[in-house]
């Protein structure tokens, strides 16, 4: 006759369950779903390069947003881009490099800084090249590892690599 097992072993296995479970959920199951990237993963991407906000008599710097790549961003991102900074940026979205440039002296325009973002790979890792020219030095590009955890993201990672869209004259 079998013996039936104990309430110490009982709760040891549920624990033992319950544990696995926890440790499953938190890991995730391992798939390669997309994952939804919304404003707030842009925002951080768009915050790492912001300029120091100016002084309180002084004009807020001004920022150019291109889109690497062939996608705008849609219009509801943009909206929500300029409200998470405007009151220390003034944001503006262009559709080419080339609309915040100064005709002059191809440097961005009111003393402004140009960003040019990609897409954040909704795949991981989640990855996004940015490139930076401010006009007063050789543009310079990094590759930023965005990580997702819970409802917010956080930058992983960030490496330089060469610039591919905002080159300059060469």
């Amino acid at each position: 006759m079998r013996q039936r097992p104990s309430r110490s072993r009982l709760a040891a296995a549920a624990l033992a369950a319950l544990f696995v479970t926890v440790v499953v959920a938190a890991c995730g199951d391992g798939s390669d779903e997309p994952a939804e990237v919304g404003v707030d993963a842009y925002n951080l991407v768009i915050a790492e390069f912001l300029p120091a906000p100016a002084g309180e008599d002084e004009d807020r710097p001004v920022v150019f947003v291109a889109r690497l790549g062939d996608e705008p961003f849609d219009l509801d991102v943009q909206v929500s881009m300029i409200e998470a900074v405007e009151d220390s940026h003034d944001l503006r979205f262009v559709d080419t490099v080339d609309a915040a440039l100064d005709d002059e002296d191809a440097e961005p325009r009111e003393d402004g800084l140009l960003l040019g973002v990609g897409t954040v790979a909704a795949i991981e890792p989640h990855l996004v090249r940015v490139e930076v020219y401010s006009g007063t030095s050789e543009p310079t590009a990094r590759l930023l590892t965005l990580e997702r955890r819970a409802e917010s993201w956080r930058i992983e990672a960030s490496e330089p690599v060469e610039p591919e869209v905002l080159i300059g004259d060469e």
